[in-house]
């Protein structure tokens, strides 16, 4: 398919509603233009044109990195966090992914609108052949699809707009749909799409929407209308839909040749792999990096970055040993000292910890240091203790991490929005929940296979799981596990309505022991961690520290709150946020029960 052919694309005349309009009138954001002329197609017979407005619908409308510090990158596993959130005090404007405004990057209605021009408008050509129309619109209705996805897993049911409308004042009045209308639209959308979509693209057309990836949303969006943020009586067939979803899903990505690569470790290092269903793709150049290596390292392998993405205790203690088994059980082998110790090979693929062996920068015997002093790094970005490895390559210098928006550089790692593994899980939480305990564990033990756990006397620690409930447990650990600083805890939390198990965020801090201290010196009697000695070492550098004694002369934890003294307190009513303001001036449109003024029904 040709995107790359330069042509002019201007604009077909239409005003836009006046903006002084009185606010309670206000019903543009449903009817939005370029003012600019650049982003509507002249001629819906020419590819060239049509592919440059899809590849900005990508850009507007694939997920991104989860915003650091933002509402839905916010639980128990990092350091950043909206304490907004956290503490109970959202208000009815604080979630405003819906719309901020009407200008076309604002308002999530003019990706909206762009797909539906764009269908219309390759519905009435009468030159393209059909399969280049086809595989157009298949992208199209994925990405309308997403956009709607996105919009009710926060809201639940917002307006169903599903042509490019005029300026009819009527027109532009739209209520909202029911949730169940909009998920039946939202798989409608996907099943058009994955008639229409290819296998799998190559070259620099890698990123686009396959058919396994429209049927793996489908599988998506039905999970979340069968779990209990939308389902809280636990309406079965839900999940029984939601299972022929995420089955076909399945299956359909494992015949196009998708299916789990072998190091969980290699899964963001590595790039165009099989485990990638739904990607955001990124690079090194100035319009498409991302600093986020730069802001996650630690401050010694950084150019002023450092201090984010940090896992927290919480996280640390959510891992089980390499036998499967949480940590809890009594069989486990969990050492609450040595905690590093023999656990899930996914944790040393993910937290660098005090004395870890991260080879950073390219440093094969580099080891992080996180104890209170240390002089390699500095006191205000050691914020929990540990560090995150999953998001960094580790043979970049410094330098090459940072990047600049002027002249790029980064990583330019992808956002992988979706995975097979995710695709795994999803239908074995389905057929758990309609009493297929064995299916359900065989697909977590594939992952869990993959990660490296050990099959040991417990069945990769399986053997934990014994009905409906236990398997629930076992699987929201799973997920957090899995996709561990993948910004998927947060949206798990909600989608199973467990926001209650999130905690004090904790820190898990160690200080030198006498005669064991920080930094360097000459007093007598004292042991300097940062200090070479004689034999050219640092005293730190030889110490066995899994040896129990040896590490607990040396150092000395402490396990704090992040939150000071505020208490974690997110009510009910977060499960389904309430419209901002912009939305609500428009009579017809309902506020969501339980919020000021609320009356609409998202559960229905």
């Amino acid at each position: 398919m040709k995107v790359n052919k330069y042509i002019k694309i201007t604009l077909v005349a239409a005003g836009l509603l006046s903006a002084s309009m009185l606010p309670s009138c206000r019903k543009d954001f449903f009817e939005i233009e370029d003012p600019n002329g650049m982003e509507v197609v002249d001629s819906w017979e020419d590819e060239g044109a049509i592919g440059l407005f899809l590849n900005r619908t990508y850009a507007l409308v694939m997920p991104q990195w989860p915003t650091i510090g933002g509402v839905h990158n916010t639980s128990d596993e990092l350091n950043n966090a909206n304490t907004a959130f956290l503490y109970g005090t959202l208000t009815e404007t604080s979630i405003t992914d819906i719309a901020t405004g009407t200008s076309l990057t604002a308002n999530r209605y003019a990706d909206i609108r762009r797909c539906n021009l764009a269908i219309e408008g390759l519905n009435g050509s009468l030159t393209l052949p059909e399969s280049v129309k086809q595989t157009l619109k298949g992208q199209f209705f994925f990405l309308r699809a997403m956009t709607y996805f996105k919009l009710v897993r926060l809201y639940g049911g917002v307006p169903l707009i599903l042509r490019a409308q005029g300026q009819n004042e009527d027109e532009l009045a739209v209520p909202r749909a029911k949730t169940s209308e909009c998920i039946a639209q939202i798989g409608k959308d996907l099943d058009s799409a994955a008639a229409f979509l290819p296998k799998k693209w190559t070259g620099n057309e890698v990123g686009r929407a396959t058919r396994g990836a429209a049927l793996a949303l489908k599988g998506r969006a039905f999970l979340y209308w069968a779990s209990p943020q939308f389902n809280p009586t636990n309406i079965a067939s839900r999940w029984t839909d939601a299972q022929a979803a995420c089955k076909a899903a399945y299956d359909t990505l494992t015949a196009d040749g998708f299916g789990l690569i072998t190091k969980y470790s290699d899964i963001f290092v590595t790039e165009d792999h099989k485990e990638v269903v739904i990607v955001r793709k990124y690079n090194t150049s100035r319009d498409l990096g991302t600093n986020l290596e730069n802001v996650t390292r630690p401050f010694s392998e950084t150019s002023a970055g450092s201090g984010s993405n940090q896992p927290t205790w919480n996280l640390v203690q959510a891992y089980p040993m390499n036998n499967g088994l949480p940590t809890s059980d009594v069989n486990s082998g969990y050492s609450s000292t040595l905690f590093w110790v023999n656990r899930d090979p996914r944790f040393a693929a993910t937290i660098a910890y005090n004395g870890d062996l991260w080879a950073l920068s390219g440093k094969a015997t580099r080891k992080q240091w996180t104890y209170t002093g240390v002089l390699d790094e500095t006191a205000g970005t050691m914020v929990t203790g540990f560090y995150c490895k999953r998001l960094c390559n580790p043979t970049l210098s410094p330098a090459q991490a940072l990047y600049n928006s002027n002249t790029g550089g980064g990583n330019g790692m992808d956002w992988i929005e979706m995975r097979f593994a995710e695709v795994m899980l999803n239908l074995s939480e389905c057929y758990n929940e309609t009493g297929n305990l064995t299916e359900a564990k065989n697909l977590v033990r594939l992952v869990r296979q993959r990660a490296g756990v050990t099959a040991g006397s417990y069945d990769y620690g399986l053997s934990v799981a014994t009905d409906v409930v236990s398997m629930r447990r076992l699987l929201l650990n799973e997920r957090q596990i899995e996709f561990a600083l993948e910004g998927m805890r947060y949206f798990d939390l909600r989608r199973t309505r467990n926001l209650n198990l999130i905690t004090a965020r904790q820190s898990f801090k160690v200080a030198p022991k006498p005669p064991y201290y920080a930094g360097t010196g000459t007093t007598a009697g004292r042991i300097y961690l940062d200090m070479l000695n004689t034999s050219g070492f640092k005293p730190r550098d030889t110490a066995n520290l899994n040896n129990i004694s040896v590490y607990t002369s040396m150092f000395t934890p402490t396990i704090a709150s992040l939150e000071g003294s505020n208490v974690i307190n997110i009510p009910d009513k977060y499960y389904v946020y309430a419209l901002p303001n912009l939305f609500t001036q428009v009579p017809v449109i309902q506020q969501t029960n339980g919020w000021a003024g609320g009356t609409f029904d998202p559960y229905q």
